[in-house]
């Protein structure tokens, strides 16, 4: 049953539909100007399907909803809702914004569907209705041409991402969806030759293709599904069997050591590909070795795809809701500690998103925040100590920020400075009697260590 619902967003009335079990998987769809029936049914089977109407302003209707403003109102409509993660899917204005969410705030969107959607530059988005058709682009084509950064910003994107296609019949620039699809870490493209309204005149292969992308099993669960092809079959909590082994069982460790080079190397699959089955590796195993490997095999990889790929598994992991001491314990020890990595592994990990630390933050980045604040002790001062700062406005991330700079005074490998780390341990509101509080601040006011 689909119910019409409306709540308060940003001051004004938002209109939106709801269907499917109260318990499902929640799906956001952003049809824009197409009519996504179909699959919003097909998908509440089994989800919790929500369509906003992003066209409404306060009860009155634009045709021409700006896709900036439209993915300001959507995420404050999943705060609105407490919607923490979500899949999302939209097509054409409606698929700007789903992108520009999964840009700006990659921890929110587990998988992202796009629909015949077109990159176009924000200054193009400035010009009046008339000039730019917002659902067929027609303008021309030197003011369409994205900006090297607006490309650049695709790579922010950490969810698994369809980008469906439309064929040479569609007036949007086909090279440019594969050029899209080029740019986000995890993204594959299906055409579908029928022309921009793929829904419409396909669709049964729409909703087809769309449902089978997001029923994708997890990466842990693709591990496991790789492991039982090779005769590798889960028996218990740390029990496993591959039927060769002394007594035909292995230990969740003894399947990291055997596999997990077997994994990352394997030639038939891609280079993301395979970082994700490492990734999927350490999901379900949480072993380290697994993290090793992963390692080994990225070293000396100078492509971006590589990279964007490595740092999208560890942040993905890092805000996460399940605990990743694996993964923690390999940024600090791997990546951290080593003069040469530390930099770009704390930036990507955190520091490019120092401008979203602020108190009403969403969880999932305080979550990924804490857990590299306080394995952060290794990187160098002037890298972190923005970050500290940043985070001082937070009050959820003060134990962290205090965790960060303990660490950075007493590891082996720490590194501060005594002056700017005690004016940062000034500005955390801890308790007077937070263990080895005291001692850290006398310890600062010391100096640098002998």
């Amino acid at each position: 049953m689909i119910e019409h619902r409306s709540l308060i967003v940003n001051g004004l009335a938002l209109e939106y539909e709801v269907s499917g079990p109260e318990d499902g998987d929640p799906v956001v769809l952003l049809p824009a100007q197409g009519d996504w029936a179909p699959l919003r049914d097909a998908l509440a089977r089994k989800r919790r399907v929500y369509v906003p109407d992003m066209s409404s302003r306060g009860g009155e209707k634009t045709a021409y909803p700006s896709s900036e403003r439209t993915c300001e109102k959507l995420l404050a409509f999943l705060d609105a809702l407490g919607l923490e993660r979500v899949d999302l899917a939209g097509r054409a204005t409606g698929g700007e914004a789903a992108y520009f969410v999964a840009q700006a705030q990659p921890w929110r969107v587990a998988r992202l569907v796009l629909e015949e959607v077109a990159v176009i530059p924000r200054r193009s988005r400035q010009m009046r209705p008339e000039t730019v058709d917002t659902d067929c682009f027609l303008a021309p084509e030197e003011r369409l041409r994205p900006t090297p950064d607006e490309w650049d910003a695709f790579r922010r994107i950490t969810a698994p991402t369809l980008v469906l296609a439309g064929g040479p019949t569609s007036h949007v620039l086909q090279e440019r969806l594969a050029a899209l699809a080029g740019r986000i870490p995890d993204a594959r493209l299906t055409t579908i030759p029928v022309g921009h309204l793929v829904h419409a005149a396909a669709p049964q292969e729409f909703v087809r293709a769309v449902v089978e992308f997001l029923d994708c099993p997890p990466d842990g669960e693709s591990a496991e599904l790789w492991l039982a092809e090779r005769g590798v079959v889960r028996t218990g909590e740390d029990s496993w069997t591959d039927g060769e082994s002394e007594g035909g069982r292995l230990t969740s460790s003894g399947v990291a050591h055997q596999w997990a080079a077997a994994a990352v190397g394997d030639d038939s699959l891609g280079t993301e590909r395979r970082l994700r089955l490492g990734f999927g590796l350490v999901d379900l195993l949480d072993e380290y070795w697994v993290t090793v490997e992963i390692g080994f095999a990225v070293q000396g990889a100078s492509d971006p795809d590589t990279a964007c790929a490595l740092w999208n598994g560890y942040r993905t992991r890092l805000a996460a809701p399940a605990d990743c001491e694996a993964i923690v314990y390999s940024l600090w020890v791997d990546w951290f500690e080593d003069r040469d990595t530390a930099e770009t592994a704390f930036t990507e990990v955190l520091g490019r998103d120092i401008t979203q630390l602020w108190p009403d933050a969403p969880e999932p980045l305080l979550r990924r925040g804490r857990r590299v604040l306080e394995a952060s002790g290794p990187v160098p001062w002037q890298v972190k100590a923005p970050v500290y700062r940043a985070a001082t406005r937070v009050p959820a991330l003060h134990e962290a920020v205090f965790r960060g700079i303990l660490h950075s005074h007493h590891d082996v490998y720490g590194d501060l400075d005594p002056v700017r780390a005690l004016a940062v341990l000034d500005l955390l509101d801890l308790p007077e009697d937070t263990e080895h509080l005291a001692e850290l601040r006398s310890a600062l006011e010391s100096g640098p260590r002998p």
